[in-house]
């Protein structure tokens, strides 16, 4: 899970994000296998904001812990804190908006018939966090990815990840010594499946590199990196 330079990885904290977010939903009855098996239905990742402080180290111990920050009819908020043992101090937050999707009709369902309630308990939301609106500027293309068999989920589908790993791997592992990561968000949009060709467009300014990813003539995944 680290990268280079014995840290972290980008891609790692996404990761520990996702492990963290599936099993509180898991403690709270309300995962996506639960989901599957109970209700025909299926979560999805809809936007996930998160901001980097600082990557921990190899060795370094850190707590991991996720809560509902927020529900409404159909939108399902989830934060998730890194937290540095040794400096008692967070090393990322991150807020993840889910939604349920009927396996059947593909619909937005409405968070009540996937066993959200409206009395479940939320806890005070992380600061500073937000999900922005993508500039619309011109974006480069880059090269185009292949979905394959080990990029898929349980509903067969590109997990979330993979679209991350996709963007990371455009960059040298130079890079990710000389600049350090402060924040990523992810809007998620049409899915892919095995087989499919994805395309990958980039915009560039100072501190931001914005990606666009396509598929099929439609966009997958908005996201941006910002750079310290």
């Amino acid at each position: 899970m680290c990268d280079s330079g014995a840290k972290l990885s980008p891609l790692a904290l996404l990761q520990l994000e996702e492990d963290a977010v599936t099993e509180l939903m898991g403690d709270l009855h309300i995962d996506g296998l639960t989901a599957m098996r109970e209700y025909n239905a299926m979560w999805v990742f809809v936007k996930n904001a998160v901001q980097v402080f600082q990557r921990p180290a190899w060795r370094e111990e850190y707590e991991l812990r996720s809560f509902v920050s927020g529900h409404s009819a159909a939108k399902l908020l989830i934060d998730t804190e890194l937290w540095s043992m040794a400096h008692s101090k967070p090393l990322f937050h991150a807020r993840l908006e889910l939604c349920a999707l009927d396996l059947e009709t593909a619909r937005i369902r409405k968070a009540a018939t996937v066993g959200v309630s409206d009395d479940m308990p939320c806890e005070e939301a992380l600061p500073e966090l937000s999900f922005t609106r993508f500039p619309r500027s011109s974006l480069t293309p880059l090269e185009t990815v292949k979905v394959r068999a080990t990029n898929l989920d349980y509903c067969s589908h590109t997990n979330n990840i993979e679209y991350m790993r996709f963007i990371l791997n455009t960059y040298t592992a130079k890079n990710f010594l000389e600049r350090e990561i402060a924040g990523i968000e992810i809007h998620y949009g049409n899915q892919t499946f095995e087989g499919d060709e994805i395309e990958i467009f980039k915009h560039s300014d100072l501190q931001a590199d914005y990606f666009s990813l396509v598929s099929n003539g439609k966009t997958s995944v908005d996201c941006f990196l910002l750079w310290k």
